[in-house]
């Protein structure tokens, strides 16, 4: 409690965030660290973690103008002019934040949480936490304690806003426990595409505890990228929640590319009738990386809708586990949902777990679900070779088509490349 009370006088906390903390804190305290006796957590082993090594917190980096930021996120800012707003921060601390003027006046805003919770105290209090509780386990008590940095996006009722939002988190400091909390709120009719980006220089041992929650009032249309690409040697735990209002819609991709180990739960809960749901995800692992994603599609009201497509490609000692739920409530009736998850294995000792499951408790819906574990498909790769490539290059054109439906789906043109580029370094 100490550590924490410590870090609210650092920060100069209003008395409502410092209180927070102290609750999550005791929360910290009191939760078991999950084990594999766990149904969640079976699969994926933490006996490696030490939580103690890594520091929560460190002094801000300076905030400067565009031409003194670091060679890294100058990469964001030439990309400025496709996207309406940006935030950037570099380990603790917000160092840059912009947003299109036309956007400031119709009041969207698109700012630190720190700064929120002080500028914006109800519109923060109302919302924050309201999805992912602190205490939900001992990884959301811990980001709650030491929750620094962060994001609010919000939109207000009626607004359009036409071009992408931004927030990048970049990890420098080696040893850091970096808790970012990414808070979306599209208000009634609104609508928005927010890109959600998490990065770190390779070789810094760290760890990350993150939640995002993402509130689609009715109406609202919310296109919600989260792009996960930190270094081999970070451990990663994750919430993303989303809460779709009546007649919302909301479109997700998740894509995980980065981390020593993660463990993310992507929840989204189609809580008024009319609302509906799409999530993508796209993961490829190497080396020694273990990515374990847990899914869920909650279906509260009748005629809600949701449709789940997750691509995971594995090579070398890499493994994914892939959880995914679909739960329809007795009230739920005319639901409709899909889940699918695909798998694509390239090498004998990597390994892909999928554990698809079902609780309907409506008797008028439409539910599918489906999971395919292989390895490249022997006629695809033996007609592309008679065709004169090589057997790598062959693999190559597999790989990259089996994401390419996924990646096109991306909105940034510039984003969409330094994805392939990415995946392309992955494969060889």
């Amino acid at each position: 409690a100490a550590a924490g009370r410590a870090l609210s006088d650092l920060k100069n906390d209003p008395a409502w965030p410092a209180d927070l903390r102290q609750q999550a804190w005791a929360a910290f305290e009191r939760l078991p660290l999950p084990s594999r006796t766990d149904e969640d957590w079976r699969r994926t082993d933490l006996r490696a973690l030490d939580l103690n090594a890594f520091q929560p917190f460190r002094e801000p980096h300076p905030a400067g103008r565009p031409a003194d930021l670091p060679a890294v996120f100058q990469q964001f800012l030439t990309e400025e002019g496709a996207k309406a707003g940006l935030l950037l921060q570099r380990d603790s601390a917000a160092v840059f934040q912009q947003l299109a003027p036309d956007l400031a006046r119709q009041g969207v805003l698109l700012t630190d949480l720190d700064t929120a919770a002080r500028a914006y105290p109800d519109l923060v209090r109302e919302h924050l936490h309201r999805l992912v509780r602190f205490d939900e386990d001992k990884f959301t008590a811990l980001h709650a304690a030491f929750c620094s940095g962060g994001a609010l996006v919000y939109v207000p009722e009626g607004v359009e806003v036409a071009l992408p939002l931004q927030v990048v988190y970049w990890l420098t400091t080696p040893g850091l426990g970096l808790f970012t909390h990414t808070l979306v709120i599209a208000e009634p009719g609104s609508s928005l595409t927010f890109i959600d980006e998490y990065l770190s220089l390779d070789e810094a041992p760290a760890l990350h505890c993150g939640v995002v929650e993402v509130f689609a009032k009715e109406g609202a249309q919310v296109r919600y990228v989260h792009l996960q690409q930190w270094g081999r040697s970070v451990w990663n735990f994750g919430r993303v929640r989303v809460h779709a209002d009546r007649d919302s819609a909301v479109n997700e991709l998740i894509v995980a590319l980065g981390s020593r180990l993660t463990k993310t739960y992507v929840d989204s809960l189609m809580a008024g009738p009319g609302a509906s749901a799409e999530i993508l995800g796209l993961l490829f692992g190497d080396g020694q990386q273990h990515l374990d994603h847990q899914t869920l599609q909650e279906h509260r009201a009748p005629h809600t809708s949701s449709d789940l497509l997750f691509k995971a490609a594995l090579k070398d000692r890499a493994r994914s586990v892939y959880n995914g739920l679909i739960r329809i409530h007795r009230v739920a009736q005319r639901a409709d949902a899909y889940q699918a998850n695909r798998n694509l294995v390239l090498s004998d000792t990597a390994r892909a777990d999928s554990i698809p499951r079902l609780e309907i408790e409506a008797n008028d819906v439409r539910c599918t679900h489906g999971a395919t574990v292989g390895p490249v498909d022997p006629e695809q790769l033996f007609y592309l070779m008679s065709r004169g490539l090589s057997r790598a290059a062959a693999e190559r054109l597999i790989v990259e088509g089996f994401f390419e439906p996924v990646l096109e789906r991306v909105p940034l043109a510039g984003l969409q490349e330094r994805l392939r580029a990415a995946i392309s370094v992955k494969i060889g």
